[in-house]
Order: structure tokens, then C-alpha cells, then sequence
């Protein structure tokens, strides 16, 4: 609604009626059953064109029994200031609040399906009598030992994360890695991740596992499968692996591909998903060195620490690993849109936000306050010393305001 303009001055508006579509908070009304009275608008000061008249005083009717005493209640639109501009969960302009949700973020569980994950930890073949045909070491297998606790913590932070998982490789051709997941991302995907993980499983408690370890072309389906998942949650990629990537771009297995899946790992980061390294049972300088060289092109090395991936040797020390990406992952951002109304009187460029009542500013600098994640408005992530608060408990509650625009 706009305010006209007589002689050159701003006319604040005074009305006797409930006003729609807006939902702005009544101010002065008279009790029911009784008389009120009303005064008449105050003369505005006259311009060049001359005095502007002051409204007739206005008589207050009775209230009939148990109805609504005088003319009604006053409304007050945007009297004493822009109020489009300094709203407050009891704004008089009515603005709208509601709390903010939390995003959850995505995490995409890339697990390594090479035959060797059939080997014990010390990365021994298990081969009975010494013999040459290999059988696999069952239940002490790093697979045996290790997938127990990814189904654990999917199941103790589903509610919280959205999971997904993705084999590599995924199908008998050795090499081969296609860019679909084997449970798409999901909130409370416990259940569908145990089951994949279980139909991979063979009656030992071995991985049915296929020969090569694809991991440059798993980095760059998984880039792919990601990129076809639409929500406002951010991405991330937990790389579980037990040793060198060995199939070459030609196909080839048994070719070190180190360099290769390296650089898919950063192109990865570079499209947005950042990836979290873990070594299942490594041994010896070679892996060492490339599954660091990859934690630190992934965006999320552990800091000061050598090697700067994490390594894992049971399924107490991956479910560790596996929390401390969690921590990464759960930041402050929170969803917000769509604003609450459509016809023009919310918008979502138009907020206050609050953590349990008290301001929260938005700082544009990320240091501390909050900010739009992306141009869409959509969701918003808080910064710096009040999101360690809202981390921590302190603060409980996030709540946004959406300012009532006079249209």
C-alpha cells in the first residue's frame, strides 16, 4: 500500500477496519461489550499549497453484548518509520516467522569392491595350506571388518545425513564404474544401505568382489551421479579404499593410475564436492603417498597429521574416521524458502534472522553472522562464533522473519 503524498508532506494512515492479505497486528483495540471512542486524524502541516484540513474527531459507537466496543480497532500502517526495514518476531507490520530447518548434508559412500578387500588386514590372501587358489579370508576379511561400521553409523545418523552409496567396481567388467549409486541419496537410508551391503556379501562374510580398483573412474561417476542430485543439501564424498588405483585409462588393470585418479579427486572439489579419504588396511610407501596425495586434493586432509588421509585398521577406527567427516559436514546452514506468501507481501531478500530472539546480522564476509548459500535465496548458513553456538546448544532455536512488504 502506498502512502500519498498531500502538499508536499506524508500522510500516515489511520483505519477502523481489519486489513487482509497482510496479517498486520492490531493496536488499540477496545474491549469487547464496551464503548470506545476514537479520536479523528491529526491535521497534517500545510505545504506550499497551504494547510492541510485535520480529520473530524470520530464518536465511538457502543458495543452490543459480547461484541466489539466503538468503530472498531485502530491498524497503524507503518506509522514512525519503515518498518520493511527493522522487523522483530512481534513486529507490528506483521511479518511472518517461522523457524528455519536444518539442512542436512549429503554424503555419497564410494566403497571399493576390488578383490583384494577380501585380504586380511595385514593384507595377507588367506590361502589355505599355503596353496595357490585363493578362497579369501572370509570373516577376517578387511571387508568382514569393515562394513559393519559403515551400517552403524548410517543407522545412528540417518535422521541427520542424507546417505548414499556407490560401488567401484559395480559390475564384473573389471574397470568399469558407471555413474548411477547403488542407493541413491536419501534421508533415513540405513535400511537400503545395510541391504546393498549385505547383497554384496558372500556366505564367508567376504566382499563378492571384481579384480582392478577403478578409483579415478569411481571419482568422476561419482562427480557425475552427484551433479543429478537437486537439493540444497552440500555434497560431499567419503572415499573408503585399501590401496592403489590400478586401472589406467586405457582400461588396463594392474597399471598404477595414481596421478590420474588424483586429478579426478580434484575435479571433484572443483565441481563442488569435496572428498573424505579413508585407507582401509594400507601398508607400504606407495599408497601412503597417493591416498594422501588424494585426501589433499579432495579438500579435506587431516591437518598437520602424516599421512593426511585416514587410516583405518577395524571398524572402531573407520566409524572414528567416519564421524569426523559428520563434524565437517553438519554446518550451519538452514533452509528458508520459499517465503511464505506468493502475492508480493514476503520476500526472501527480506529477512531477519534470530537465534532464540536475539538478532542474528547478516555479515557478507563469513566471519561471523549469516549469509545466503546461493543466489536463489533458498537457504542460509550462519558464520563464525554463533555458529560454534548453535553447534554447541547454546543456541536452540533459528528462527527467520519475513518482512511484511506494504504492496
Amino acid at each position: 500500500m502506498r502512502r500519498p503524498l498531500i502538499a508536499g508532506h506524508l500522510i500516515t494512515f489511520v483505519a477502523a477496519a481489519a486489513l487482509s492479505g497482510c496479517g498486520f497486528k492490531m493496536a488499540g483495540s477496545s474491549p469487547s461489550g464496551a464503548a470506545g471512542t476514537h479520536a479523528g486524524g491529526a491535521g497534517g502541516t500545510g505545504g506550499a499549497g497551504g494547510a492541510a484540513r485535520g480529520g473530524a474527531g470520530g464518536m465511538g459507537g457502543t458495543g452490543g453484548t459480547g461484541g466489539t466496543g466503538g468503530t472498531g480497532p485502530v491498524i497503524i500502517i507503518d506509522a514512525g518509520g519503515d518498518k520493511t526495514s527493522n522487523s522483530s518476531p512481534d513486529a507490528n507490520c506483521g511479518a511472518k516467522s517461522k523457524s528455519a530447518s536444518k539442512v542436512a548434508p549429503d554424503i555419497l559412500i564410494l566403497l571399493d569392491r576390488s578383490g583384494s578387500m577380501n585380504d586380511d588386514i595385514n593384507d595377507q590372501m588367506c590361502r589355505p595350506d599355503g596353496g595357490a587358489g585363493q578362497t579369501g579370508c572370509g570373516a577376517n576379511s578387511k571387508w568382514a571388518k569393515i562394513t559393519p561400521a559403515i551400517t552403524q553409523v548410517v543407522q545412528d545418523t540417518q535422521a541427520d545425513v542424507n546417505w548414499g552409496l556407490k560401488f567401484f567396481p559395480d559390475n564384473s567388467t573389471a574397470c568399469n564404474v558407471s555413474t548411477g549409486a547403488a542407493v541413491p541419496i536419501a534421508p533415513n537410508n540405513g535400511a537400503a544401505i545395510a541391504a546393498a551391503i549385505m547383497g554384496a556379501t558372500d556366505t564367508t562374510g567376504g566382499v563378492m568382489g571384481y579384480s582392478g580398483t577403478p578409483t579415478r573412474a569411481a571419482a568422476a561417476g561419482a562427480t557425475t551421479y552427484l551433479s543429478t542430485v537437486m537439493d540444497q543439501s552440500k555434497k560431499y564424498i567419503l572415499l573408503a579404499t585399501d590401496g592403489l588405483p590400478t586401472c589406467a585409462a586405457n582400461g588396463g588393470t594392474m597399471a598404477d593410475d595414481s596421478a590420474a585418479a588424483t586429478t579426478a579427486i580434484g575435479a571433484a572439489l572443483t565441481a563442488g564436492y569435496p572428498t573424505f579419504v579413508v585407507g582401509i588396511a594400507t601398508t607400504g610407501a606407495g599408497p601412503d603417498m597417493t591416498l594422501s596425495n588424494m585426501a589433499t586434493a579432495g579438500g579435506l586432509p587431516r591437518m598437520g597429521a602424516t599421512p593426511a588421509y585416514y587410516p583405518v585398521m577395524s571398524a572402531a577406527d573407520l566409524a572414528a574416521a567416519i564421524k569426523t567427516l559428520i563434524g565437517f559436514a553438519q554446518s550451519c546452514t538452514f533452509q528458508i524458502g520459499p517465503a511464505p506468501t506468493s502475492d508480493g507481501s514476503t520476500s526472501l531478500d527480506k529477512i531477519d534472522v534470530f537465534g532464540d530472539s536475539m538478532p542474528i546480522s547478516r555479515d557478507t564476509t563469513h566471519t561471523d553472522g549469516y549469509d545466503y548459500t546461493d543466489s536463489s535465496m533458498m537457504s542460509i548458513q550462519v558464520y563464525g562464533p554463533t555458529c560454534a553456538k548453535i553447534m554447541s546448544g547454546e543456541i536452540k532455536q533459528v528462527d527467520v522473519t519475513f518482512r511484511c512488504l506494504v504492496i
